[in-house]
């Protein structure tokens, strides 16, 4: 039996990879009938940064600090997805019917994917990676790899070179 992919689970580090990766992902979403789930996952802070706001700021202004910091994140991306739909759909974000959700959540990538993944019961993970950066092309980066060796759930690797050469791959951003 072919298995059905219904949700997609799109994950972007917001990077200059993060067109060409989407537009392949609502390529396949379309083809496929699915819909896609877009998340950002924002890495907590290290310890020394972390010192250092809780020595300059109360904690009620830190915590504020961070939603705002959180919403700018979604404001952004819900930007950059209204231009991709604009331009790459000719509709608006709301009209396109392949994008069920945006979101952006904080916490370890690979922990917050896998969650999300579960929470969502998506059918199929997407990632991208660069490649040709000068660096050996059969290593991913950490979190791709991590997601790859600890998912239940397919993990679909797209590469994108760091001189993009493919007319699906072509940044527009």
């Amino acid at each position: 039996m072919i298995p059905q992919v219904k949700t997609i689970l799109y994950t972007t580090a917001l990077g200059s990879h993060t067109r060409p990766v989407f537009r392949f992902t609502v390529g396949l979403a379309k083809q496929l009938g699915a819909r896609i789930i877009l998340l950002h996952v924002v890495e907590p802070l290290s310890n020394s940064v972390r010192f250092l706001i809780d020595s300059y700021l109360k904690p009620d202004a830190a915590k504020d600090l961070h939603q705002q910091a959180s919403a700018g994140m979604l404001e952004k991306i819900r930007q950059r997805m209204e231009a991709f739909c604009a331009e790459e759909l000719g509709a608006t974000l709301e009209q396109t019917e392949v994008i069920a959700e945006v979101r952006v959540a904080s916490g370890l990538a690979c922990e917050v994917i896998l969650s999300e993944a579960d929470r969502h019961n998506v059918d199929l993970i997407i990632m991208g990676t660069h490649t040709g950066s000068g660096m050996r092309t059969d290593l991913l980066g950490s979190t791709t790899r991590r997601i790859t060796l600890t998912s239940k759930r397919p993990v679909l690797v797209v590469p994108v070179a760091d001189s993009e050469n493919t007319e699906w791959a072509k940044p527009l951003i």
